[in-house]
């Protein structure tokens, strides 16, 4: 198995007139133990030879190393294809590829959910079954292990569709479901920790009065110091035209003393978005831009520097891009011609606790419909549950005779993104086509069916 776990450090020394920009990199391995789709039941399914899976590993950006998560979809894809080739069932199928995705610990879900503001993993997960449309969630669950399973055993083992909190884990715990500790996640704990936060701290969902330029910019950025116990976090909290409310928010840091944080004001300037710190730092002025393709650039101006001035760009440390996205999903048609859709996820990265998005919400991040079709989707949860994508994808279908592949992609590449919405959906339908498409920089997505070896593509 493949894994990388990537820390990412921050640190300004403001010391003789030098700056430091630091960024360090860590690797652990990991070994993913998720259920073996071989296991899954085979034979229930013989009707006819067709059968397709396509799968999601959530959105990226243009940038970046994606070989991890790419090369784990591959092999993943090969076993489930030969699980619904031997007739295995479609829900069946959803449930075994989302847990192994969750057990990897590659993808913003499970293992390698993020944390919140707190510091706590917060996962939520969806799972429907398009033959009778039944369908089990879970959100805000903490210590499970697989949230796809315990929203299987909502479905099955309760007369209810969604638990949510301490008592979804009480549930899917009673009912056999893995249980975890802290420890076990790679991302929580560490995330922000000493950084006392201001309570009415969130991050306002993008409306249709944001361009379409500027809803990327929406997030949060931080990591952990190089130098000392430091956590810092950059949030942009809000735009409105061409403005932007920002906080910045540190702990233990050398200079600025123990925990601090606050808003400042920041401007566009064509592709930019530029902070400026006030000028209190010992005649030190900082100037961070942020631009669309997720460069972070520190200008710092004093005397005593060589031209008064020095310039630093590295890579954001938590890009705009995988901020509000890494979520996993999985469609299925199966040889009974059944369909099944699932969706799991751990959020974005510093969301205000109790923050529940589009994954584990049907009709949004997931929906199943003998029907039409099968969807899971990936992106900014808001804008999915405002516009109940999933579901409106199957009503197109069902009320205008359009395609899987029209009614996916003309929802999500003109009507939401003239909206400001970023993200993407997979799609398979009653006869086993399918469609993946998005509106931003790229998705890791793969497909495969009885006529298509298994295919993975990022952009």
């Amino acid at each position: 198995m493949y894994s990388v776990l990537i820390r990412n450090a921050f640190s300004i020394a403001l010391s003789s007139g030098v700056i430091g920009f630091y960024i360090l990199y860590g690797s652990t391995p990991l070994h993913a133990q998720g259920v073996s789709l071989a296991n899954v039941d085979a034979g229930q399914c013989e009707t006819d030879d067709v059968y397709t899976i396509a799968i999601h590993g959530g959105l990226t950006s243009l940038d970046g190393n994606h070989e991890t998560k790419t090369s784990y979809l591959k092999p993943l894809l090969g076993e489930a294809r030969s699980s619904l080739a031997s007739g295995a069932r479609a829900i069946h199928v959803v449930e075994a590829v989302i847990s192994r995705m969750e057990d990897s610990g590659h993808y913003n879900a499970g293992k390698g959910g993020i944390a919140n503001q707190d510091g706590v993993v917060e996962l939520d997960a969806s799972i429907m079954d398009g033959r009778e449309l039944k369908a089990g969630s879970v959100a805000a669950v903490t210590s499970l292990r697989n949230p796809i399973t315990a929203a299987r055993l909502v479905m099955d083992k309760s007369e209810h569709v969604m638990i949510v909190g301490p008592n979804a884990d009480s549930f899917a715990r009673d009912k056999g479901g893995s249980v975890v500790d802290d420890a076990y996640f790679l991302y929580g704990g560490m995330n922000f920790s000493d950084v006392p936060l201001p309570a009415d701290l969130a991050i306002t969902p993008a409306d249709e009065n944001v361009s379409s330029d500027k809803v990327s910019f929406l997030g949060a950025w931080g990591g952990v110091s190089s130098e000392g116990d430091l956590n810092h976090i950059l949030v942009v909290e809000e735009i409105q035209d061409d403005r932007a409310k920002v906080i910045y928010a540190l702990g233990k840091y050398p200079v600025w003393g123990e925990g601090l944080y606050r808003r400042l004001d920041g401007v566009f300037v064509q592709s930019e978005l530029k902070i400026k710190e006030p000028t209190d730092l010992g005649g030190y002025t900082l100037l961070y831009s942020l631009n669309s393709n997720d460069t972070l650039t520190l200008t710092a101006t004093h005397p005593s520097l060589p031209n008064g001035k020095t310039v630093m760009t590295r890579q954001h440390l938590i890009p705009a891009s995988d901020n509000k996205s890494g979520t996993v999903g999985a469609v299925v048609r199966d040889r009974c011609g059944d369909l099944a859709a699932g969706t799991s996820t751990g959020g974005y990265r510093a969301k205000t606790p109790g923050r529940v998005g589009d994954s584990p919400i049907l009709g949004a991040g997931t929906y199943a419909d003998n029907e039409t079709a099968a969807v899971s989707a990936a992106g900014h949860g808001e804008f999915f549950m405002r516009y109940v994508v999933a579901y409106d994808i199957t009503a197109m279908m069902k009320y205008t005779g359009s395609s899987v592949e029209d009614a996916a992609t003309n929802l999500i590449k003109q009507k939401l993104r003239t909206k400001g919405l970023r993200g993407g959906v997979i799609a398979v339908d009653h006869s086993g086509n399918y469609v993946m498409t998005y509106n931003s920089d790229g998705m890791i997505r793969g497909v495969a069916s009885n006529s298509q070896e298994p295919i993975v593509a990022v952009h």
